[in-house]
């Protein structure tokens, strides 16, 4: 750059860094998301498999020998079999663990029984298991269990008729365990029957597949960033580092000039025909549009500064009613966001007091509506005579919005009834004409901090009460 002017931050760097971030985002959200679907497919067939070992061993007791076995703790020829049937199960598949026990209460504590367990022969008979017993029918093991394990099962023994499944870390790795209660025919509970399958394999599957993947994902994403790189630097870089250029030397000649020729750019073709020749014909056209428009700009100085005074008297004009002379529904709009401002920043105190003239469509057809307008001033003088202290607004033909701040606010009951009480008292002063007898209905919805989140919310009350006070006056008052 020219003027000793450098890049702090140059696109080449921003787009190999954006690539490189945007590739790792990519390869996290594929990555978590393959492991999932992989991890969630696993453990589905690992559930189907636990399970079906369940059902088939569940077969193959005989709840009545099993709960005679545990009440006599002396193993049958049927126990045998059922021994050595969980023995082969464990071994045919490869199982963790494979056991039967049975929780009571013993006193205060719960104590978990052996019942069965599956062992490999070199666990039941083999030499290195002769100096170490084996908990056989009718040996407890709850000291053995985690501190409050044994409550934990006995309540599920009890209570729990369905498989339990859950994933357990231990000192030989990581399981995946289901639990049943054995119950017999009427449902009573006799055991629990537990398997456990190693979830190591899958670990390692899975591990293995996500290393994979990853650097697929950041071998991909390289070769993405170069080329792109390469081809950015080429198609974009470049053409952009031409256009700075020319942009440079056109601030330079312009700085400071008061000679609109000095706005011209100089216009250098790029010849790729794509948006960044485009882009620099259009700023050397644009520094033409803007030497024209700066040559308009002094000489219309003067008008564009009588022009503000016109738009300013234009905007007064639209923020007062020209009828009455109150604030316009423009003006209320204003009034609307400066409120809604004071609730976020919660400093509101306010009430909006909805004021709907009777009859004046009546006065109109009948007397015309120049008499109606006199009917309109009447009502208008007698609401900012009352709520002297608070912005009044007309907001339709017939309709007036008071926003009662300050003093009014607080006394906002008395002020409604002193404007109730003006319109009665000349409702029955029968010599005046129709006209300067004015009628309304009103409604007042009060700001609550806890309840109204915008002003509308309140305006909407004082509506509804409006309506509801004009059902009330039922529009009987004599002529």
């Amino acid at each position: 750059m020219k003027d000793g002017k450098k890049v702090r931050n140059p696109l080449t760097r921003t787009i190999i860094i954006g690539g490189i971030i945007m590739a790792a985002i990519f390869g996290l959200a594929v990555s978590g998301l393959s492991y999932k679907i992989f991890e969630r497919r696993m453990m589905s067939l690992y559930t189907k498999h636990i399970t079906d070992i369940m059902n088939l061993t569940l077969a193959n007791i005989d709840t009545d020998d099993l709960r005679y076995c545990i009440e006599t703790r002396e193993p049958t020829d049927k126990f045998k079999e059922l021994t050595a049937y969980v023995d082969q199960v464990r071994i045919n598949y490869g199982l963790s663990t494979i056991t039967i026990v049975y929780p009571e209460k013993v006193g205060d504590k719960v104590e978990i029984m052996q019942v069965v367990s599956g062992l490999y022969p070199e666990e039941r008979y083999g030499d290195s298991r002769k100096d170490i017993p084996l908990p056989l029918l009718g040996d407890y093991i709850t000291d053995f269990l985690p501190p409050g394990f044994g409550d934990q099962v006995y309540d599920e023994f009890l209570n729990r008729y369905d498989i339990k499944y859950s994933k357990e870390k231990n000192a030989f790795g990581n399981d995946y365990y289901a639990a049943y209660t054995i119950r017999d025919a009427n449902g009573s509970p006799i055991a629990i029957l537990t398997t456990s399958a190693s979830l190591d394999e899958i670990d390692a599957t899975m591990r293995e597949y996500m290393t994979v993947i990853g650097i697929s994902i950041l071998t991909l994403a390289a070769v993405f960033v170069i080329i792109m790189v390469e081809w950015l630097k080429r198609r974009v870089i470049k053409p952009l580092k031409q256009i700075g250029t020319v942009a440079d030397d056109f601030e330079r000649k312009s700085r400071d000039s008061k000679d609109p020729e000095a706005l011209i750019m100089e216009n250098k073709s790029l010849h790729k025909g794509d948006e960044l020749e485009a882009l620099a014909n259009t700023l050397a056209a644009m520094s033409l549009h803007v030497k024209a428009y700066v040559e308009e700009l002094l000489k219309s100085a003067l008008q564009m500064e009588s022009m503000r005074d016109e738009v300013t008297r234009a905007n007064n004009l639209a923020m007062r009613d020209s009828l009455t002379g109150v604030k316009s529904k423009a003006a209320y709009d204003q009034q609307r966001q400066r409120l809604n401002l004071d609730i976020q920043a919660g400093e509101a105190e306010f009430a909006i007091a909805m004021i709907d003239i009777n009859y004046l469509k009546r006065i109109n057809d009948n007397y015309g509506h120049e008499k109606g307008n006199i009917y309109i001033k009447k009502m208008c003088t007698m609401i900012c005579d009352v709520f002297n202290h608070s912005p009044v607004f007309r907001v339709g033909g017939d309709e007036f919005v008071v926003v009662l701040i300050h003093r009014d606010y607080e006394n906002r009951d008395a002020l409604i009834k002193e404007l109730k009480d003006k319109m009665t008292e000349l409702s029955e002063k029968m010599e005046l004409e129709e006209w300067l007898r004015p009628s309304a209905a009103i409604g007042l919805g009060v700001y609550e901090q806890k309840k109204d989140t915008d002003c509308d919310q309140v305006f909407k009350r004082a509506d509804d009460a409006m309506y509801e006070n004009k059902t009330q006056m039922k529009a009987c008052r004599k002529v």
